[in-house]
């Protein structure tokens, strides 16, 4: 049960996030349109081009979606951040998704902007926020500072488009600036952020998802779909007289991708560590049916008289062949029924553990054939696994011997190397396989917590979004005044300061940018991060400055726009010069002068490099919305939580409040998976060390129960009750021996493969699997402390008499 179950938890986190299909109408039908040729995946579209590409195909549908975002959802029982998405009219019909109460969008709330302040629930949302009660259609609600009237629910079951990720509101793609929504877009030419997206189509912010009706044939209709798209990118290439700037934007043209399956960050995060946990409860399900096997061998020697006598009175080998299968499987099918029970609670702590927060990854993972198709077949091949050998075994019996009895056979424990002992070895082997699999998933989380950041990690930060509680940019600077005034009065504050995006957050401001006196050839990647950070910021994250100075007093709103950049960035845009004083800026304007260089920092998670950051003074640039505060404190920071979140209500009590964490907390989350696969692999790995020396234990018992007499002869010869104890524990030693070198020589081939996922060790960690050997030897011995006293204990007489 436990074996089928581990495997049926893992296979059912890896059918809902891998397999199974979006629960909308014909998802074979749906894709997503990409752009191709860029080098990299991108997904993002301008609405006007939505237009354009449905008038020349008018065969199939397409509709529009913004990623998923955080609103700020404020009623009578105050703000809190719900995630909705902004989506075309004709996104629902597109999808096939129908209403569980009230209606979906139409295609008539999607016409004038900021003209349609209508919103869709979905039905888990609706459930769990208003518990299902039908007044809800027809009720206004504040997105945003805007008021929007609630005209549906969505279809139970359905989440969005996105695995993963659940949307709770659906809302009209033109209702973006009343919305003040921005984010997860890439701007060129003459765009406007601070104007209405929709109708900019230097703005790539959407989305496109396709549905084409069956008999419809895709290829004609994706030739007509590029030939649309091209043909703006071919008139503006032909414009440009350099021949390798042309050749460079007529790489781009538009696929599609299937959209059964939808779409998953987690799927690229997620799929190779399930598959190594996959692999590990595959070999844990082994070990225990190398463990039931030698159980049933051991139970077979009760039944050789049994069989032999039905053999002689002429059975066939086939017919006890398949008795012994069917009670075997027949084991095998009740541990799987309970194994169902097993991973339903399984999957759901699973997903607890993958997340970063308390309610877990939203997938769905209740039961469907699929998954009870795997577990039958598990459970069916388990059975015939661990009992062919038993069957096989008895249906061979000696008739002659077992009908005449040998009862008194000095040395009944069988051969050295008997199928009872290779399983043995076999159950060792895979044991230390696990258990250095284990270490080295446990070294590499201790590599990566230990890692040096570049920041504070006990810096205090809270999280919110002005631009959602709907301040406006008039407004902003009187906000940053109250807040750094209100949270420096928090009892053991030593420095404040205020952020755009912050360290180990996930969110990023990336643009190109033109370097005074930096010659670019056509295709070179010039593309900067830039933070938006308020004063005292490097000393109140702890980033060091490397040379130069810091912002200061002089750097005002009317002053010449200062920079200061780290590292990474001199490295790649200056080489070996002194950077201190030269210019940069975007589209072609160098208007930020470089006043200082900091220490390159892990603003991304220890995996990945530092980028090429600029940081920006938050007073020179008064449009940005800062989503971050930041407390150095004197004491412990995570006492001062509570009192964070009152100076940022008493600042502004229209702001409603992300979280309130540590930048150790946020750092942690980057680990997530790596923490998941420790976790899970060492607790496998222990159960696998306990099944094999279980079987260890039950396998060496039995030995010296059936060695009573032998061992009575050896000792009414002369043999010391420490000589026996020491022969049956160097039988345990040999087997636990022999199993570890087996299993030193499979890990050093098999673990290979997780090569990508270790931090800081080597698949072939000498000090990993030396520590697993000796555990190993340990446990071996422990478990035969036992048979080895009770072996001791035998009484000659009673032995002889046996």
């Amino acid at each position: 049960a436990i074996g089928i179950g581990a495997n049926t938890a893992i296979f059912s986190v890896m059918n809902a996030l891998v397999l199974r299909q979006l629960p909308i109408d014909r998802p074979s039908e749906t894709y997503f349109l990409e752009r191709t040729g860029l080098g990299e995946r991108n997904l993002r579209f301008s609405y006007p081009m939505l237009g354009e590409l449905q008038a020349a195909v008018p065969e199939v549908q397409i509709a529009a979606m913004t990623g998923m975002a955080r609103f700020q959802l404020t009623m009578d029982e105050g703000a809190e951040f719900a995630f909705g998405q902004l989506v075309s009219g004709n996104w629902f019909d597109v999808a096939g998704v129908r209403a569980g109460a009230g209606r979906v969008l139409h295609a008539s709330d999607n016409e004038t902007l900021d003209a349609h302040p209508v919103v869709v629930l979905s039905d888990a949302f609706w459930t769990r926020r208003f518990g299902r009660s039908p007044a809800v259609v027809g009720r206004t609600l504040l997105v945003n500072g805007t008021p929007m009237t609630v005209v549906g629910v969505a279809a139970p079951g359905f989440f969005g488009l996105t695995v993963g990720q659940s949307v709770d509101l659906w809302m009209p793609i033109v209702m973006q600036h009343a919305l003040h929504h921005a984010g997860n877009a890439s701007t060129e030419g003459e765009s406007d952020t601070s104007k209405p997206w929709p109708p900019q189509r230097e703005i790539r912010w959407l989305t496109f998802f396709m549905r084409v009706p069956d008999p419809t044939p895709l290829p004609p209709a994706l030739a007509r779909l590029d030939a649309t798209y091209r043909r703006p990118i071919e008139e503006r290439a032909a414009k440009r007289a350099d021949a390798q700037e042309r050749a460079y934007m007529l790489r781009e043209h538009v696929g599609v991708l299937p959209a059964a399956r939808g779409l998953s960050d987690l799927r690229e995060t997620y799929t190779r560590p399930l598959a190594v946990l996959m692999t590990t409860v595959a070999i844990v399900l082994l070990i225990a049916c190398a463990n039931l096997a030698s159980l049933l061998l051991a139970r077979s020697a009760a039944r050789e008289r049994e069989f032999s006598l039905r053999l002689s009175i002429g059975a066939r080998r086939g017919r006890l062949i398949r008795q012994l299968l069917t009670e075997s499987v027949l084991l095998s099918t009740l541990g799987g029924a309970v194994g169902l029970v097993v991973a339903t609670w399984g999957s759901r702590a699973l997903l607890r553990l993958a997340s970063s927060s308390a309610t877990g990854i939203p997938l769905d993972v209740s039961l469907d054939w699929t998954l009870v198709a795997f577990t039958l077949g598990v459970s069916l091949i388990t059975g015939l696994a661990f009992g062919l050998a038993p069957a096989l075994r008895l249906s061979r019996s000696d008739l002659g011997g077992v009908l005449r009895g040998a009862g008194r056979v000095v040395g009944a424990g069988g051969g050295r190397w008997s199928i009872g002992r290779l399983l043995i070895v076999g159950q060792v082997a895979l044991s230390l396989v696990l258990l250095v699999g284990a270490l080295l998933f446990l070294g590499t989380v201790r590599n990566l917590l230990s890692t040096p950041t570049g920041f504070d990690q006990q810096v205090l930060s809270a999280r919110f979004d002005p631009r959602a509680s709907g301040k406006r940019e008039a407004e902003l600077a009187g906000l940053y005044l109250r807040l750094l005034e209100e949270v420096r009065r928090i009892p053991g504050a030593r420095s404040v300061s205020l952020a755009l995006s912050g360290p180990v957050t996930g969110a990023m401001n990336i643009s190109s940018i033109d370097v005074e006196g930096r010659a670019e050839s056509v295709g070179d990647d010039d593309s900067a991060r830039f933070e938006y950070v308020g004063p005292d910021y490097l000393r109140t994250v702890g980033i060091p400055l490397a040379r130069g100075r810091d912002f200061g007093p002089t750097d005002t709103a009317t002053a010449p726009k200062a920079a200061l950049v780290n590292e990474t960035f001199v490295r790649y845009f200056f080489g070996d010069a002194n950077p201190i004083g030269k210019r940069f800026g975007f589209d072609s304007d160098a208007d930020f002068t470089i006043v200082g260089v900091v220490r390159d920092a892990l603003v991304d998670g220890v995996r990945s490099a530092p980028p090429r950051q600029a940081y920006l003074l938050l007073a020179q640039h008064p449009e940005v919305f800062v989503r971050n505060v930041y407390v150095r404190t004197d004491g412990p920071a995570a006492t001062l939580k509570p009192l964070l979140a009152r100076a940022i209500a008493a600042a502004d009590g229209d702001l409603a409040i992300r979280e309130v964490v540590t930048l150790a907390e946020l750092a942690e989350r980057y680990v997530t998976s790596e923490r998941l696969v420790s976790s899970l692999t060492s607790a496998f790995a222990m159960l696998a060390i306990g099944v094999a020396c279980l079987g260890l234990f039950g396998t060496v018992a039995y030995s010296v129960a059936r060695r009573t007499n032998e061992l009575g002869v050896r000792i009414a010869l002369g043999a010391t009750p420490a000589g026996v104890r020491w022969m049956v524990l160097r039988e345990i030693l040999i087997l636990v021996a022999a199993g570890c070198l087996a299993g030193t020589i499979v890990a050093l081939f098999a673990l290979r493969g997780i090569a990508s996922l270790l931090y800081g060790l080597a698949p072939h960690d000498p000090v990993s699997i030396a520590a697993a050997i000796a555990a190993l030897l340990a446990m071996g011995l422990i478990s035969g402390l036992v048979p080895a006293w009770r072996a001791s204990r035998v009484d000659p007489l009673t032995a002889l008499r046996t």
